[in-house]
């Protein structure tokens, strides 16, 4: 039996705990936080070739423009997909994103004595990725036609033509490491000094001519393996320059931090025995310096998008908004940042709305910004660029905060029961539950739901009928009645 040697049990457990990357917690995993035997079950019923999987396709913005597609599987499938890829984790390559990888990564440029280096991205990586000649490198590394063939067959059931794997999980960044690694050694065999980070290469070149042709070898061997070279992120760099991006980077944090330290250095007079008085500084505490530099990095970056154009930055502006991210997290415990700075963040940079959510969420224990959350979650879908990623994210906070009586809950409220009706089921499923914990599911809305709801989120629209309380008997009973998993998930729903 293909089951028998893989720990179902455990890899449930992984797929339920840990959320997809860049993705909060969704409601349908957490409706299975009682459901790890039967998740386990259906797993093992999926292994079957035949078995059918559900997916759901849905967009994320990238740091630039454009978006990448995520295909998100049913939980059976996905608990299916770790227990197989942890099944051979001995055969494959090292972590490429491992702890400390990214640091070797930067060394690798920094300590560099070439004069060049060639920055290669593969364009798309993940959609990519041929099926087969995946298989053929898992059954070079682990000689287990079985394992190598069951892999394939569960990523021939999740697309649509042989190609690509699920975005945003573990599983598939262990898999693409795999083949990549085949492009790492193409490149090696030319006597080229690489290191790779995920998908992205780093290779030292001595001459301008050298490194130029190091991007046509890439070039063809990526061809050979049905990839292709991102135009815009490939390019050749002198790494003189780039230690002087990373030098002015350090100094203008240090300019900050410094800056700081002396506004908050107590000076105190201190009398001695003598009658005679002198001059005593005490250094503030670390953190709070940190504190106060990031202030000021979130209110000098605020002045500057205010002042310029809404389509253009200048340099200071891009080195200040790059600290951004760090400024949220460090000033997580500390006055709140304006809901003004945070939809301009999120304007300048849709990939941020991440970000601000998990701000939010980090201070919902500690402060007392109920209105606040509300009004900024309001302000963030006025403003636009709310594509079913970011609506996720919108639904998902929304779900954490409290009723209040104001103009903009009402609103977040209703554009939720309008979700209800989206045609991504992962973002109807979020809205659905952001509907029942206010009260506002109804039969008609459910019944909507249910019609279009395959296996990855029916059982997160029967936690919500279980958290509204209220919906018809008789369409609750033909939701559980023979359906463990949604009866599991509905009275989880009763009690959360």
């Amino acid at each position: 039996m293909l089951t028998k040697d893989l720990n179902i049990t455990e890899a449930v457990t992984k797929a339920l705990s840990t959320p997809l990357d860049r993705l909060p917690s969704l409601i349908t995993d957490r409706s299975l936080a009682r459901s790890h035997k039967t998740v386990a079950g259906l797993a093992q019923l999926t292994a079957n070739p035949q078995s059918t999987i559900s997916i759901e396709t849905i967009t994320m913005p990238k740091k630039k423009f454009g978006h990448r597609p995520i295909v998100i599987p049913d939980i059976a499938a996905r608990s299916l997909f770790v227990a197989l890829v942890d099944s051979i984790e001995q055969h494959l390559e090292p972590d490429s994103r491992a702890s400390g990888k990214w640091e070797a990564y930067e060394d690798f440029t920094k300590q560099s004595p070439s004069e060049y280096i060639v920055e290669i991205d593969i364009a798309a990586c993940y959609e990519f990725i041929d099926h087969d000649m995946l298989h053929r490198e898992l059954l070079m590394r682990t000689m287990n036609a079985k394992r190598a063939e069951a892999i394939r067959s569960f990523l021939e059931r999740c697309s649509f033509n042989s190609r690509g794997l699920p975005q945003l999980s573990a599983p598939s960044d262990r898999l693409a490491d795999l083949y990549l690694s085949v492009l790492e050694r193409r490149l090696m065999r030319n006597k080229l000094e690489v290191l790779r980070y995920a998908d992205d290469f780093r290779v030292r070149a001595d001459t301008w001519d050298a490194a130029y042709e190091v991007i046509e070898y890439a070039a063809e061997h990526a061809r050979e393996l049905g990839l292709i070279l991102s135009s815009d992120k490939t390019g050749i760099f002198r790494v003189d320059n780039y230690r002087n991006r990373l030098k002015a980077e350090r100094e203008l944090q240090q300019k900050y931090l410094d800056h700081a330290k002396a506004k908050l250095t107590l000076v105190q007079l201190v009398g001695s025995d003598y009658d005679d008085v002198e001059l005593v500084e005490i250094p503030p505490a670390e953190e709070e310096a940190l504190i106060a530099s990031m202030h000021r990095i979130v209110d000098d970056w605020h002045g500057l998008t205010r002042r310029g154009k809404p389509d253009t930055e200048d340099n200071a502006e891009v080195a200040l908004r790059k600290m951004i991210p760090y400024a949220l997290t460090a000033l997580q415990k500390d006055r709140r940042i304006a809901s003004q700075v945070l939809t301009d963040l999120i304007y300048r940079e849709p990939l941020r709305l991440e970000r601000v959510c998990k701000y939010v969420l980090s201070r919902l224990d500690g402060f007392d910004e109920t209105d606040e959350n509300w009004s900024l979650l309001w302000h963030v879908i006025q403003a636009g660029k709310v594509g079913p990623w970011a609506r996720v994210w919108l639904l998902h906070v929304a779900g954490q905060l409290p009723a209040v009586s104001s103009s903009e809950f009402s609103r977040v409220l209703n554009w939720a029961r309008d979700q209800c009706a989206d045609r991504h089921e992962i973002v109807r499923a979020e809205a659905a539950w952001v509907s029942a914990k206010f009260g506002t599911l109804t039969d008609d809305m459910t019944m909507s739901l249910l019609k279009e709801a395959t296996t990855v989120t029916e059982h997160g629209v029967a936690a919500a009928m279980g958290c509204q309380g209220t919906i018809n008997a008789s369409i609750v009973r033909s939701v559980i009645d023979g359906r463990r998993l949604n009866k599991e998930a509905y009275e989880w729903g009763q009690s959360n």
